[in-house]
């Protein structure tokens, strides 16, 4: 189905940032040569901490599976040597973390949990260093970028399911609650796409950022007499968005971002949180029949155990899974150049177990603004019992009925 506007990502706790007009040391321009001994050196761009965001635990579940992977002796006997760069959430920071790639030959980043993204890149196209399974938390560019290899959807595919979800469960007339940030609206675009592919119709309400209150909010988004409620709005926000809705007397199914409703939040809601529904690029980290998922419990609790295990952590714990199976199949000469040349002509799909397994660069590609991305899946859990259930097989959002 033709998709009218997913050109921008909603990046959860996003506000608009200003340049910090930092500056930083440039590097050498080119990607090092192919090495066959000693460590091989990755980096992980994120937004770690800032005072709008921190995605600690984005960190966690990548810097939990490294360590796991070197206590087993690493990837055919060589350490993975991994150098954090927090962006402070800024452009001018994000391109700094993209020019130290360059100049300390790192040979691939991982696992991004950035919004800079659109700084960062132009950087390592030029160097040629790949963006390995980024969180799509950078926006459009990590979806069509020669040097860009995401393995899901990201947050893209995530609202669009949010919308095509209520719809299959009967949605006819959807409230799209979101932050009323410029960040924000985009998601509302891509919730309406979603819920129209299911043939669904929607309208868009909007959510002060931080607001002491939301029984306003749920007073308007109920007003049009809904059947189904999307909530797209802070992780701060959002529980207490969905609250104010079942406190005003909704009963009906509510869909949201995984990455922004954590387990203390159905825990707080208790049967409040009951149907609802959330989106995610993977499987919930509750479903341990998956063995990936029992692999990254295990690495989180012997690692990290400060951290919480959800779709984030997860999603960077798999972006170290497609890592190492890439380098597995280079017969030991590890380089930028080489991970993009295998990635160029994969052979056979690499197995990630808690997503679907990745072919390679689609043609034809599965969304055309996307042309990079492998997959636009998306997987639904259902908040029941004080924990997040899978519920039945992925979905493909923009899919005709």
């Amino acid at each position: 189905m033709p998709i009218r506007s997913l050109r921008h990502v909603f990046v959860p706790l996003a506000v608009v940032a200003l340049a910090a007009g930092l500056t930083a040391c440039r590097g050498e321009d080119k990607a090092p040569a192919a090495t066959d001994s000693g460590p091989i050196k990755i980096m992980q761009i994120g937004t770690f901490e800032s005072p709008n965001l921190s995605l600690t635990d984005a960190k966690a579940g990548l810097d939990a599976h490294v360590q796991s992977i070197n206590a087993a002796g690493g990837i055919n006997g060589r350490k993975i040597e991994v150098q954090f760069c927090n962006d402070a959430f800024n452009a001018n920071t994000g391109a700094a973390c993209a020019r130290t790639a360059v100049s300390d030959g790192v040979v691939a980043v991982v696992g991004a949990a950035s919004s800079q993204a659109p700084a960062a890149l132009p950087v390592l196209e030029a160097a040629g260093i790949p963006w390995l399974a980024g969180a799509g938390s950078g926006g459009p560019i990590e979806g069509t970028s020669s040097v860009s290899y995401p393995i899901t959807g990201g947050t893209q595919s995530m609202q669009v399911g949010m919308g095509r979800l209520l719809a299959n469960k009967g949605g006819k007339n959807i409230a799209v609650i979101v932050a009323d940030a410029a960040a924000a609206y985009a998601a509302a675009d891509d919730i309406a796409n979603g819920a129209k592919a299911g043939g669904a119709q929607s309208y868009r309400v909007l959510a002060p950022l931080g607001a002491p209150d939301f029984s306003a909010v749920a007073s308007s988004a109920l007003a049009k007499t809904p059947d189904a409620i999307a909530v797209a709005s802070t992780a701060t926000d959002a529980p207490r968005i969905i609250k104010a809705v079942r406190q005003a007397g909704f009963k009906g199914n509510i869909s949201t971002l995984a990455n922004i409703f954590k387990p203390a939040d159905q825990k707080a809601l208790g049967d409040l949180a009951d149907n609802v529904f959330v989106a995610s690029s993977a499987v919930p980290v509750s479903n341990t029949s998956v063995p990936q998922v029992q692999q990254f419990l295990a690495d989180m609790a012997k690692y990290h155990p400060e951290a919480v295990t959800d779709n984030g952590s997860l999603g960077t714990w798999n972006a170290v899974t497609f890592f190492v199976e890439i380098v597995k199949r280079l017969d030991g000469q590890v380089s930028a150049a080489a991970i993009t040349g295998l990635l160029s002509k994969l052979d056979k799909p690499i197995v990630l177990g808690t997503v679907p397994d990745y072919a390679g660069i689609p043609n034809p590609p599965v969304v055309s603004n996307y042309p990079r991305v492998p997959t636009f899946k998306v997987y639904v859990s259902q908040a029941t019992g004080g924990t997040l259930k899978q519920d039945g097989d992925p979905i493909e959002p923009l899919a005709t009925k």
